[in-house]
C-alpha cells in the first residue's frame, strides 16, 4: 500500500494577508515575551552612603562579590574603625554597612585681636563655617566668613578658604578746614574712633563778627564718617526788633548776632501769634517773622438778639401757629424782653375718660365704631341666619322627595312580578 505524503498547507492567515492585523500582532506577542528579563543571581545595586563610596564597580555582583568602601574627600575613617566592606549574599542582598566615615577638622583659627570668631555649628570639622566681629572702635578687615573646604594642593587635606581677618582701630580723616574758622588737632593726619574735634570762628576784621553756624563738635564714628558736616563761620546780624503796636521785654543789645534772642509784649487793644519770643536766624532774619501784634477787632455788639415769642393757642384742633418776632436791640445794652399774650387765651386740657373727644357725633343709624371701624347691624344677621334656615329647610325636602320617588318604583315592580306568575302556563 502506497501512502502519499501532501505538502503542508500554510496558515490561511500568512497566504491571504501576509500583513495582516492578527499576523501583526502575534509578532509583536512573541517579541515582547522574548524581551522579559530573565530572574537573575545578581545582587541588587550597591547601597549609598553619604560619607563613603565603594573602592571599583562593576557592571553586576554575584553571590559571594565582596565590595569595600572608602571615605570621600574631606573625610576621613571613624576611630575605632567599623566595617568598610560588604558580601553580596546567596539571598541577593548586601551585607548590612553602617556610615564609616566622619568630616576632617580644620585647624582652629583662634581669637582676632580686639574681635571675636564663633563656629556655626561648634565645629571645625569640613563643611562648617565660623564668623568674625570686632570690638567696639573696630573695624574687620577681610573675609567675615570662612569656609572649611578641601585644600588645592593636596586633597587628603582640608583648610581655611581664605586667611583669618583682622580687626583694625577705627580712624577718620581730617574733617576738613573751613573759611574764616579752625578746629582743634588740625595738625594730625588721622582720628581715633570716638575723637572729639571743636570749630571755632576766627576774630573779624571787620565792625560785626563772625557766627558759627552748624555743629561746634564733631564726633569720629563708626566706619571712618564723622558725626555731622563741618559748621561755617559768617556774619549773621538781625534788624533790630522794633516791634509795631508793642515794645521789647528782654534781650536789649546793640547789635543782634546769630541766636540772639528777644521776648516782647504788645500794646493794649493788640496782640500777637504764637511765642512771644523771636530768634535771629542763619539767614540774617528773625524766627519767625519779624516780631508783630495785631489789632483786636471789637465787635459792634456782644450780646445776642432776644427773641420776641408770641403763642398763639386756638381753640380748635389746627396746630398752633408760632409768631417770632426778632427784635434789635439799638444799642448795646440788652433790650427788656416783652411778652405779648393773646387776648383770647384758652386753657387747654388733656381729654379724660368722661368727656367726649371732638369731632362728629355718630348718627344713631351708623354702625361705626369712635374709632371709625364699621360693625354688623341687627338687620344684616337676621338676613344671614334666615338664609341659613331656607338652605337646611330645602335640603331636607329634597331628601324626602328622593325617597318617597324610591318606594313608589319598589311597589311597582312587586305587582309586576304578581301578574308575571298568574299568567304563566300550568305545566311550568
Amino acid at each position: 500500500m502506497t501512502v502519499s505524503c501532501a505538502p503542508l498547507a500554510a496558515h490561511p492567515c500568512c497566504l491571504e494577508k501576509r500583513f495582516s492585523l492578527l499576523c501583526c500582532f502575534g509578532i509583536s506577542l512573541m517579541a515582547a515575551v522574548l524581551l522579559i528579563p530573565k530572574p537573575s543571581d545578581a545582587c541588587d545595586d550597591l547601597p549609598r552612603f553619604e560619607f563613603m563610596k565603594p573602592n571599583a564597580t562593576k557592571p553586576s555582583y554575584n553571590p559571594g562579590d565582596i565590595v569595600y568602601f572608602v571615605c570621600r574627600p574631606g573625610y576621613k575613617p571613624i576611630v575605632p574603625p567599623l566595617p568598610m566592606s560588604s558580601v553580596c549574599q546567596p539571598n541577593n542582598m548586601w551585607t548590612p554597612l553602617e556610615e564609616a566615615c566622619t568630616g576632617k577638622q580644620c585647624q582652629n583659627p583662634g581669637e582676632p585681636a580686639n574681635g571675636r570668631v564663633v563656629a556655626v555649628n561648634a565645629s571645625f570639622s569640613f563643611g562648617s563655617q565660623v564668623h568674625y566681629s570686632c570690638n567696639e572702635g573696630y573695624q574687620l578687615r577681610g573675609e567675615s566668613i570662612l569656609y572649611c573646604v578641601i585644600s588645592v594642593t593636596d586633597e587628603k587635606k582640608v583648610v581655611w578658604n581664605d586667611d583669618p581677618p583682622l580687626c583694625i582701630r577705627i580712624m577718620c580723616p581730617p574733617p576738613g578746614k573751613i573759611p574764616n574758622g579752625k578746629y582743634t588737632g588740625s595738625e594730625k593726619d588721622e582720628f581715633e574712633y570716638n575723637e572729639v574735634v571743636t570749630y571755632s570762628c576766627n576774630p573779624s576784621n571787620g565792625p560785626d563778627e563772625y557766627s558759627l553756624v552748624g555743629e561746634s563738635n564733631l564726633i569720629c564714628s563708626g566706619n571712618g564718617v564723622w558725626s555731622s558736616n563741618p559748621p561755617e563761620c559768617k556774619v549773621v546780624k538781625c534788624p533790630f526788633p522794633d516791634p509795631e503796636n508793642g515794645r521789647l521785654l528782654s534781650g536789649f543789645r546793640k547789635k543782634y548776632y546769630y541766636k540772639a534772642t528777644v521776648t516782647f509784649e504788645c500794646s493794649p487793644g493788640y496782640y500777637h501769634e504764637g511765642e512771644n519770643i523771636a530768634v535771629c536766624g542763619s539767614d540774617s532774619t528773625w524766627e519767625p517773622a519779624k516780631p508783630t501784634c495785631l489789632k483786636v477787632l471789637i465787635p459792634s455788639s456782644t450780646s445776642p438778639p432776644i427773641l420776641n415769642h408770641t403763642v398763639l393757642i386756638p381753640s380748635s384742633t389746627s396746630p398752633p401757629i408760632l409768631n417770632h418776632t426778632v427784635s434789635t436791640p439799638p444799642s448795646t445794652k440788652p433790650p427788656i424782653p416783652s411778652v405779648s399774650e393773646p387776648e383770647s387765651p384758652h386753657t387747654t386740657m388733656p381729654p379724660s375718660s368722661t368727656t367726649t373727644p371732638p369731632g362728629p357725633r355718630p348718627s344713631p343709624g351708623d354702625d361705626s365704631n369712635p374709632d371709625g371701624t364699621k360693625t354688623l347691624g341687627g338687620g344684616i344677621i337676621a338676613v344671614i341666619v334666615i338664609s341659613v334656615l331656607a338652605v337646611v329647610v330645602a335640603l331636607c325636602g329634597f331628601l324626602y322627595y328622593r325617597h318617597k320617588k324610591k318606594g313608589k318604583r319598589e311597589i311597582r315592580a312587586e305587582y309586576s312580578a304578581c301578574q308575571d306568575k298568574s299568567t304563566m302556563p300550568a305545566d311550568h
